[in-house]
């Protein structure tokens, strides 16, 4: 067992960072973060005077550089993970990262190769993992496991919202290529949740809308910038397990009502609602579906911190590895060609 304190140097103070990161390792023994690097020197210096950091880095490279530092905590936007974690890594860091891996399916390869090599060393990568369908993920693959459906048929998905109705919102980073990457909505972390429950799609048909595509660069702006990340996403999947997939993302769909995954076999169906983290199932014995409860000691509760230091100290498996990013990386990439060629593709993780 490796009990060396660990000191931890974080990369992007955003929200998530703030909010469980932060906490999360302060809560743990021989846990101390150390130092902060931002985009800019003020915000560097605004996230260590709200969260207590004792040191600020200008610059990011400078942070993963120091020998003092074990840990780096990337809270970056997707455009900076690859270029932060491969260098991270190099230097001999353990690294955790946010969700979306990535920009593109080459950048999650390239950080992957370097997690392959890093480990070598002793050295542990692990995702933070995207909060849809987080608290009923044990219930969920229990159920499913069970047999209840039997062989699976169809799977319906749907995220719908009105999120992006506002024409008058300014451009949002999610929305721009060179800081998102491919990745739009909620389709990466949804394919996520979804390979871990049905196995991987391995091939996909995909139309995408981008009903306005252009907004204000600021609030109260006239000036515009393109929107290059769509508005609408419809796929038609087919996964390993002979099932076929319709999935349905949209932020521009008032009133749109439950956001949910159901999956129908020969012998029965599961919905799970993601909006209340409810689990519901039947077979064709019940006259309409029945709730299949989430008990607190089943539920899956937010451990990210205390399991990745699990993994350096322990050796235990973490969950999302780089090995699941890089699949709902493919599976985005995909999605896109096919959007693009209006033809088939294959996913290959």
């Amino acid at each position: 067992m490796n009990n060396t304190k660990l000191r931890i140097g974080i990369v992007g103070a955003g929200g998530i960072v703030r909010s469980n990161h932060v906490p999360g390792f302060r809560a743990l023994p021989d846990c101390e973060i150390v130092a902060v690097c931002n985009r800019t020197p003020e915000s560097s210096q605004k996230a260590a005077q709200e969260l207590g950091i004792p040191e600020v880095e200008k610059d990011w490279r400078s942070l993963v550089a120091r020998k003092d530092l074990n840990v780096i905590l990337i809270g970056t936007w997707p455009y900076m993970h690859k270029d932060v974690t491969i260098a991270a890594l190099k230097n001999g860091k353990h690294v955790l990262c946010e969700s979306r891996m990535s920009r593109t399916e080459a950048e999650a390869r390239a950080m992957l190769d370097a997690a392959k090599k890093a480990r070598k060393h002793g050295l542990v990568t692990m995702l933070c993992p995207p909060p849809t369908g987080f608290k009923g993920d044990y219930v969920m693959r229990e159920t499913l496991e069970s047999g209840i459906i039997g062989t699976p048929y169809l799977l319906l998905t749907r995220v719908c919202n009105a999120a992006l109705l506002d024409k008058s919102k300014p451009l949002f980073w999610r929305q721009q290529l060179k800081y998102q990457g491919l990745n739009a909505l909620v389709l990466g972390m949804l394919y996520e949740a979804l390979e871990r429950w049905f196995g991987p799609a391995v091939s996909v048909q995909a139309r995408t809308r981008i009903f306005t595509p252009k907004r204000p660069l600021e609030a109260g702006s006239t000036k515009l910038g393109n929107v290059e990340r769509p508005d609408v996403i419809s796929v038609l999947a087919e996964f390993k397990n002979g099932m076929s997939g319709t999935l349905h993302f949209s932020g521009v769909s008032l009133h749109a009502g439950p956001n949910a995954v159901e999956v129908f076999g020969e012998k029965g169906m599961i919905r799970y609602n993601l909006d209340e983290d409810r689990i519901f199932a039947a077979t064709a014995a019940d006259k309409t579906p029945n709730e299949v409860p989430i008990p607190p000691e089943k539920a899956r509760t937010w451990r990210v911190e205390a399991e990745f230091v699990a993994a350096i100290r322990e050796g235990k498996a973490v969950s999302p590895s780089f090995e699941d990013g890089l699949k709902y990386m493919a599976f985005t990439e995909a999605v896109e060609k096919a959007a693009k060629t209006g033809r088939t593709v294959k996913v290959q993780a």
